[in-house]
């Protein structure tokens, strides 16, 4: 029996782990361009126009306006136990490493730190 017999090239019965590797750069390339990947540091520009038109369009903004609720109750967590050794935070911190926009209308979460309260500007947020 042949020693190359169970080698897995392109030529033979598969790919090699090159050629698999390749193909995966592609796809993520691909799928990087599709979503629109943005950068760190960007600003923002609030991309909230009304209601979606189409089915993945409101299923996206859904999921959306669920995360913007989870980014509020976790900020909302974090006053808490920062208020819990002193007083309320001056200002949502960045290095909490908590959201502090909107993922609807990339609009900045808005704080009184005399209150405590933190909320979100986006129409139809106002019960977040």
């Amino acid at each position: 029996m042949n020693s190359n017999s169970h080698q897995w090239t392109a030529h033979g019965r598969g790919f090699a782990l090159v050629e698999l590797l390749m193909v995966m750069v592609v796809l993520v390339g691909l799928a990087a361009l599709y979503f629109g990947m943005r950068g760190k540091g960007e600003e923002v520009e609030p991309k909230f126009e009304g209601a979606a038109q189409t089915t993945l369009g409101k299923a996206v903004q859904k999921a959306e306006s669920v995360a913007c609720q989870n980014n509020l109750r976790q900020l909302r967590q974090m006053i808490q136990m920062e208020a819990m050794e002193g007083s309320n935070p001056a200002r949502l911190d960045p290095a909490w490493g908590l959201p502090l926009r909107c993922p609807v209308s990339g609009y900045e979460y808005r704080y009184d730190p005399r209150t405590g309260r933190v909320w979100c500007p986006t129409p139809g947020h106002e019960n977040y």
